[in-house]
């Protein structure tokens, strides 16, 4: 369940401040995201669970960076992993397994931990 909390809405300024991240939880991706501004008083607040909105990923990204990640392929992160997790439609998975997926940090660490037991769940099957 997304949580959201609002107040009110101001024009952005230089003593806007802005935080946003992301964890995991419980083997899944949780965000969250915080802006407060004490010239207009006003502040809100937003999370959820699963893939960040555009927003909140690319201020995580500036500040963090990417790390490409194959999608496919015996080295890559599996395909249904990378859709699972990450929410990729179709053609942006086909992109991803062209290109590479762009992950934040905790994106990487969860696409390769999800990979990893995927593996060891296949290996049990034989």
């Amino acid at each position: 369940m997304a949580e959201h909390f609002v107040t009110l809405h101001c024009e952005p300024c230089a003593s806007c401040q802005d935080e946003s991240w992301q964890r995991v939880v419980d083997g899944r991706l949780r965000r969250e995201w915080q802006h407060y501004c004490p010239v207009a008083g006003t502040q809100a607040c937003d999370g959820g669970w699963g893939p960040a909105p555009d927003l909140i990923r690319e201020e995580i990204i500036a500040r963090e960076g990417t790390e490409r990640l194959g999608v496919g392929g015996p080295d890559g992160v599996p395909l249904r992993t990378a859709r699972e997790v990450m929410g990729l439609t179709l053609a942006r998975l086909s992109q991803a397994r062209s290109h590479g997926f762009e992950a934040t940090p905790v994106e990487a660490e969860l696409l390769r931990g999800s990979a990893l037991r995927a593996a060891g769940e296949d290996r049990g099957r034989f």
